[in-house]
């Protein structure tokens, strides 16, 4: 092979590779929810705006030395105004040693029982439990369906 056969195969190799870098990035990349998703919320569940199922859990992963609070909103169909009631703390389930924080309407809560079919909200705040303060809120919506 001559030196411009040598070059137009690695011209050609190298368009290829940033094609399959492009393709990944477009089936894997951000979503405009994740950039918009506070660095200090490891992991979210559900996804914002996503479609779930009436068993869905709100699962929450932080940094350790960080506390959560998470709040419901209760506003019915034709309310504008947000009704926003905080899950008790003792009917979240929290893991202190990874930060994670989870709560799923049971029978036993004094919340929900289940998620009703339609537009949930949730918020959810957050400080460091000792330290220099770093409160936070973020609030995102899913649909059960």
């Amino acid at each position: 092979m001559t030196d411009r056969q040598y070059r137009l195969v690695f011209i050609g190799l190298g368009m290829l590779l940033l094609g399959v870098m492009g393709l990944g990035w477009a089936l894997t990349g951000a979503t405009t929810s994740d950039a918009t998703r506070p660095e200090i919320l490891e992991g979210l569940s559900p996804e914002p705006d996503s479609q779930v199922p009436r068993q869905t859990s709100i699962e929450i992963d932080v940094p350790v030395d960080y506390r959560v609070e998470i709040w419901i909103d209760f506003r019915g169909s034709g309310d504008l105004a947000a009704n926003w009631v905080r899950v008790p703390e003792s009917e979240v389930r929290v893991i202190e040693a990874t930060g994670q924080y989870s709560w799923q309407p049971s029978a036993l809560g004094s919340l929900l029982r289940e998620w009703e079919p339609g537009q949930q909200r949730v918020r959810i705040v957050w400080d460091t439990r000792v330290g220099i303060p770093d409160p936070g809120v973020y609030e995102f919506s899913f649909r059960v369906g």
